[in-house]
Order: C-alpha cells, then sequence, then structure tokens
C-alpha cells in the first residue's frame, strides 16, 4: 500500500463512523466494511435510508482509494452511480469494495452490499479523482 493506513483513515473518517461504518479488512486490493441496519436510520417509510447506505459504501470506497494514493496527494468524489435493489430494514451489511481501472488520476471502484440473507441489496460505482495535496 502506498497510502495511508487503514487506522488513519478511519480515525479520520469522522461521518461514516458516526453513522457506524466499521472496517473489517483491506488486502489484495479488496476493501470489506461492515453496517448494522437499524431504525435509527430508517426512512419514513420504515426502510433504511438510502443515504445511510450510500455513505457506508462510500466509506469502503474511501478507504480503498486512500490505501493508494500517495500522501500528501489527496482524493475526492468525482461521479457515483448507486442502484439500490432491495430494501432493507434491519440486520447486518457487508460491503465488498474493488477497484476496476486506473486511469492517470482517475480510479473507478465497484461496492456491493450484501444483507443477511446473501441478496446483494446496492452496487454502487463510483470515479475518484486524485488531487495534489
Amino acid at each position: 500500500m502506498a497510502g495511508i493506513s487503514p487506522d488513519e483513515f478511519f480515525a479520520r473518517d469522522r461521518f461514516g463512523t458516526a453513522i457506524g461504518a466499521r472496517f473489517v479488512s483491506l488486502h489484495d486490493g479488496v476493501c470489506v466494511y461492515e453496517y448494522d441496519a437499524t431504525a435509527a436510520h430508517h426512512n419514513p417509510g420504515g426502510m433504511l435510508h438510502g443515504g445511510a447506505l450510500y455513505s457506508v459504501m462510500d466509506s469502503s470506497q474511501g478507504m480503498l482509494v486512500y490505501s493508494l494514493v500517495e500522501p500528501p496527494n489527496v482524493a475526492a468524489t468525482g461521479t457515483a452511480t448507486i442502484k439500490y435493489l432491495a430494501p432493507v430494514v434491519r440486520g447486518n451489511i457487508v460491503v465488498t469494495t474493488t477497484l476496476t481501472k486506473r486511469e492517470g488520476r482517475k480510479l473507478f471502484l465497484h461496492s456491493e452490499a450484501v444483507d443477511d440473507n446473501q441478496v446483494v441489496v446496492a452496487v454502487l460505482d463510483e470515479v475518484w479523482i486524485t488531487l495534489r495535496g
């Protein structure tokens, strides 16, 4: 890894930790996060708010990106496309993120969020841009 350590990223990811995103592992270009969906993050319809799930998935992508970006450079999301595939009410969600391609300053990432029943509940594709620090 060229970038910051997972411990350092997790300490800096204040929003991700505030909503309960938890780092599980980072190895061989794959980052795994998990999150317990609770009623505290429900929308008015009684299911998990899409913004909460997106934030956990985005944090997982950030962990992988920041492990690759050489300090003092930083990175930011340039585009994000999320597809919600199934509603979530409660339970453990596992997010797996991979780097699919790198072109110059652009990093292309893909994440899948899977519930307790091994159902893919959302996918997220983002392009991150490396910025000079």
